[in-house]
């Protein structure tokens, strides 16, 4: 029997008030999800064709059993389970929570980090301050908005090799990026650079300390790995290290720090935006392997290195949240259809749904 590699994080989070959802399509890694059905086990929420779905109310709170089953014509295939953790409406309300995004792309493009910031703005939230040397989009930032950390195209290891102000190659994938600039996390002492998480926070975030810390990190590390060896060669010489040397600069100086890792959405559900980027260079086969590896290997060392991961990647519709072009069906053809055109990148509408999860995770924090 085929095994649809069914991959339900342990824990789910949610709040009163806001859809909670879990995309079928987004937990199996399968050629064609349409040839397989999902059973869901639960006292709360619906089992739609493409997901489950729920919006708690206040008399939800609590943690509650969710088991999806995987179904083709030979029987099932394969059942998971994970608790959805509901927290109060009103968690860390009259609180002050200093929050670090450090990441690539994803975490830093218009749209992500406003989501966030426009969560919590309810009079049920605390008081959400934003740390970080520019605004999403790499706008400057605006005294109490969002901010951020983060450089589209960057890895664990970038922030701490970037000493200089060299122009990167741009894949042509991404908005207006500067590329051109130092990591902020390293400053010249003695003649060398050294990684320095008190003086970044002293030049760029007015000497506050965050009291948590995301990030959105490793997927460029490991994006374009065509095999598992690859993929685990450099996790061992370049993510490990870096990810470890990264913790333990921030925690010498915030000691009760607390680290969330992103298990970032997989991205379109469609082949047409890979080819659309890539052409036949990496396919959304391959990229579902390495989402994978990837998700295995941050939820085997949370324990080790002490952070939570954030289910980002199971509350994501693949196919409304990507951009799409009208083009001809074939050259000459003057029929017009829309066709996935970003592998990975997603709309506001995706960015949106993948804020949701964030916040979701931080309000699990609170008391």
């Amino acid at each position: 029997m085929i095994n649809p590699h069914l991959d339900l994080p342990a824990k789910l989070y949610a709040v009163p008030g806001f859809e909670i959802s879990v995309y079928f399509q987004n937990i199996v890694r399968v050629i064609n999800p349409a040839n397989y059905a999902f059973d869901v086990k639960c006292a709360k929420g619906r089992c739609d064709a493409l997901r489950w779905r729920w919006t708690p109310q206040d008399g939800d709170v609590g943690s509650h059993k969710l088991g999806i089953s995987v179904w083709s014509d030979e029987g099932e295939l394969s059942y998971g389970e994970t608790e959805v953790v509901v927290s109060p409406r009103n968690a860390g309300a009259g609180q002050t929570v200093n929050y670090l995004a450090i990441g690539a792309s994803c975490a830093v493009a218009a749209g992500h980090g406003e989501a966030l910031f426009a969560r919590f703005q309810s009079e049920n939230d605390p008081h959400f301050n934003m740390l970080g040397s520019h605004a999403p989009g790499y706008g400057p930032v605006t005294p109490g908005g969002p901010a951020v950390e983060a450089f589209g195209g960057w890895t664990w290891q970038t922030f701490f090799v970037k000493t200089k102000t060299e122009q990167l190659s741009n894949d042509g994938l991404h908005p207006a990026r500067p590329y051109d600039v130092p990591s902020p996390f390293l400053f010249l002492k003695n003649g060398a650079f050294e990684f320095d998480f008190k003086a970044y926070l002293e030049k760029y975030c007015n000497g506050v300390r965050p009291d948590v810390v995301t990030f959105e990190l490793g997927v460029n590390s490991v994006f374009r790995c065509q095999t598992d060896e690859e993929f685990d060669a450099i996790v061992r010489s370049e993510v490990t290290p870096c990810m470890e040397k990264m913790f333990q600069h921030i925690r010498q100086e915030v000691p009760d720090v607390i680290f969330g890792i992103d298990l970032i959405p997989t991205g379109s559900w469609s082949q047409d935006a890979f080819g659309n980027n890539y052409q036949c260079d990496y396919t959304r086969r391959r990229w579902l392997r390495n989402a994978e590896l990837l998700r295995a290997y941050y939820t085997k060392e949370q324990e080790r290195l002490g952070f939570s991961v954030i289910p980002c990647y199971v509350n994501n519709d693949g196919d409304a949240n990507y951009p799409k072009v009208l083009e001809p069906r074939f050259a000459g053809s003057r029929e017009l259809v829309e066709r996935a055109s970003n592998a990975v990148h997603p709309t506001p509408e995706g960015f949106a749904q993948w804020a949701d999860s964030e916040y979701f995770w931080i309000k699990s924090l609170l008391k």
